[in-house]
């Protein structure tokens, strides 16, 4: 195992996606790129919005890339550990417990119908601030940010609310 230094986890993740690429979690390093970049290019549409959303995916992923780099270094020192067949190294855990925590997936599975819908809302935006400018001005001289915001507030809430529960206590779609 290749060990990754945390502190140049937490310098490379200053630059969203850098430190999960780093760490080899390539495909989700990228997404999150994908999406800074987004947010970047649509904060002048609606400042309020993907001002706030850049935000909150750069700490996201700032601690994101220092937990995975964190485990990846436990990871390590208990492989290491068990290589050397020693019975304890000072490790509050046991291999059982190591075992039954499963680790971190090294490929991140999105759901395909969020991504569905967070691509056909971004490009509705796009298409509406291209092809009917007035009307996107219009908007935003009457507060669509807002408006946007609390549609899809209530849109997520509904959707929790009408949920539907298995006997299992695992929730379905």
């Amino acid at each position: 195992m290749i060990k990754k230094r945390r502190w140049l986890t937490f310098l490379l993740a200053m630059i969203p996606g850098l430190g999960h690429l780093y760490l080899g979690f390539t495909k989700q390093g990228l997404q999150i790129m994908i999406g800074a970049c987004t947010s970047i290019i649509l904060i002048s549409s609606i400042p309020m919005i993907f001002s706030f959303a850049l935000a909150i995916l750069w700490c996201y992923q700032l601690f994101d890339a220092l937990q995975k780099a964190a485990w990846m270094k436990a990871a390590t020192l208990e492989h290491e550990r068990m290589m050397m067949n020693q019975d304890t190294f000072g490790y509050p855990w046991t291999m059982q417990d190591l075992m039954a925590a499963g680790g971190y997936p090294r490929d991140n599975q999105l759901n395909p119908f969020w991504t569905g819908v967070g691509c056909v809302i971004v490009g509705g935006m796009v298409l509406l601030m291209t092809v009917f400018p007035g009307f996107w001005d219009w908007l935003m001289h009457e507060n669509a940010a807002s408006i946007l915001l609390a549609l899809v507030l209530i849109g997520y809430g509904l959707t929790l609310l009408f949920k539907k529960n298995d006997r299992k206590g695992n929730e379905i779609l």
